[in-house]
């Protein structure tokens, strides 16, 4: 059975285990992938990682023109991206972050382009 078209295999930069074979390339950081189906890798659930969440750039620039922010902006402001780390099975190595919408989201990988 053929792969699917990935953007990369991506491997553990550690042991060379094979983590991912169908992921999506970060448009912007091109060393990040994103993935939902993996292998070889564990998600430690009882550590969760939170990242405040990164502002649209349009929205950016409207809040510059704006006087005084609309109520909800506050909220949006205070609200957070909640991540678990995800380990290489074989090594232990963190190599990506699971994310609410189980999505993973790799970061320390070796990754083969085709």
């Amino acid at each position: 059975k053929p792969l699917p078209s990935s953007d990369a295999i991506l491997n553990c930069p550690a042991c060379m285990t094979t983590l991912c074979l169908d992921c999506q390339r970060h448009e912007s950081y091109r060393t990040q992938y994103r993935a939902m189906f993996v292998m070889n890798c564990s998600v430690n659930k009882a550590e969760v990682l939170k990242f405040p969440e990164q502002p649209i750039k349009g929205r950016r620039r409207e809040r510059k023109k704006m006087k005084t922010p609309p109520a909800n902006t506050a909220m949006e402001t205070q609200s957070t991206d909640v991540y678990h780390p995800v380990m290489c099975s074989e090594c232990s190595t963190e190599v990506a972050v699971y994310d609410k919408e189980e999505v993973y989201h790799f970061f320390n990988v070796l990754a083969s382009h085709n």
